[in-house]
């Protein structure tokens, strides 16, 4: 019959979310300006950061409440 090749994406050709998300977001990202993309980036390393200094404070402070019950379970128990 017809020797067509089947697309690249296996899927009949159809456009799929992924594909049509994938596509518009390179779009969006090369039309972007170069300061506001190291704005952006800026802005995820101190939200990273932020992250990681709440989650270390928030472990520090259990360790501390944890060590604080050892010792009143020891002292109340003896």
């Amino acid at each position: 019959m017809s020797d067509q090749k089947p697309p690249p994406n296996g899927n009949g050709g159809h456009t799929t979310i992924v594909s049509a998300g994938f596509k518009l977001g390179s779009h969006v990202v090369s039309s972007l300006a170069p300061q506001f993309l190291a704005l952006i980036l800026i802005n995820v390393l101190f939200l990273a950061l932020l992250y990681w200094f709440i989650d270390s404070r928030a472990r520090h402070t259990v360790e501390l409440v944890n060590h604080l019950l050892e010792a009143c379970l020891k002292s109340a128990g003896g």
